[in-house]
């Protein structure tokens, strides 16, 4: 059968050995998310270090690594939640999931985040194709004026601050991660495999501090009360997939984190439904990140 362009050859050999590569990735991701600390960029290392000893073709790695990341971006929401450890990409989402949590709607929070990265499954399998042709045309402008970008980023994102404390505060903050980076990112940490990338171990420490700063003065997780979601459902399926279609355009522009791809998402929209909403659209980032970043490198178009 043709997949955009390209004759792939089905067997049912293949496809059951395509299918205990996705079950096993699914396995795997949902450890890496529903352990604290566990992020799933290290069974992508783990992975690809294994690679070469896999029994079968390496596209099947590829295929367990895509379902890890995927299955990942779904759960990683329920310690951050429940235990308080956030992971890497769910960081800034800590403190509006947390408010729920302390408002006893944490199980709110959970069915939230769960529509957020449904609908951006569904967003991913139906404008997978075309997005990724769109990026691989429009990739080369977009690198080859990246600081440009990168800048008017940071512009826009100072500038809608509220208050002049708060574009002050939102000044130093670049400020400090520009002088953390230039300190931290020539270092060379060594590795059970070895990647040169500082950023894991450096990223482990730093996205508990807002978990800790927020819970220094609390009084522990209050009874929560039922699952059901207190909105009208678009305002949570819009913010979803207003943050999946920036999700996939974060997994095409290096520097840019699902975090502000959520904000301008919910700019864009106009939703105004509060942690609500950004929870849905974080979720629906990341895992529509997921699947762009992982896909980008599988799918060819001619």
């Amino acid at each position: 059968m043709d997949v955009a362009g390209v004759r792939v050859l089905v067997t049912p050999m293949g496809a059951l050995a395509v299918l205990a590569a996705v079950a096993a990735g699914v396995a795997l991701g949902t450890c890496s998310g529903l352990v604290p600390g566990v992020h799933v960029n290290t069974l992508a290392l783990l992975l690809a270090a294994a690679a070469p000893l896999a029994p079968g073709p390496p596209h099947l790695v590829g295929a367990a690594l895509l379902a890890a990341g995927v299955t990942h971006s779904i759960l990683d929401v329920v310690p951050m939640l429940a235990l308080g450890v956030p992971d890497a990409a769910l960081a800034v989402s800590a403190l509006p999931g947390h408010r729920l949590v302390l408002g006893g709607r944490g199980r709110e929070a959970l069915r939230v985040s769960a529509v957020g990265s449904a609908t951006a499954v569904v967003v991913a399998v139906a404008f997978g194709v075309p997005a990724t042709w769109l990026a691989v045309r429009a990739a080369p402008v977009v690198y080859a004026h990246l600081p440009v970008v990168l800048a008017v980023l940071v512009v826009v994102l100072v500038a809608r601050e509220r208050s002049r404390r708060a574009r002050f505060g939102a000044v130093l903050a670049v400020a400090a991660s520009g002088a953390l980076g230039s300190v931290a990112l020539p270092m060379q940490p060594d590795a059970v495999v070895p990647t040169g990338d500082v950023l894991s171990p450096l990223f482990a420490g730093l996205f508990g501090a807002p978990v800790l700063l927020a819970a220094f003065r609390g009084d522990g997780i209050p009874e929560q009360a039922d699952a059901r979601i207190a909105v009208p459902p678009r305002e949570v399926v819009r913010p979803g997939v207003a943050g999946s279609l920036a999700g996939a355009a974060v997994a095409y522009v290096p520097g840019v984190s699902g975090a502000i791809a959520a904000v301008f998402a919910l700019d864009l929209t106009g939703d105004d439904s509060g942690d609500r909403a950004f929870v849905a659209a974080l979720s629906g980032v990341n895992t529509a990140n997921t699947v762009f970043s992982k896909s980008q490198c599988y799918i060819v178009i001619q």
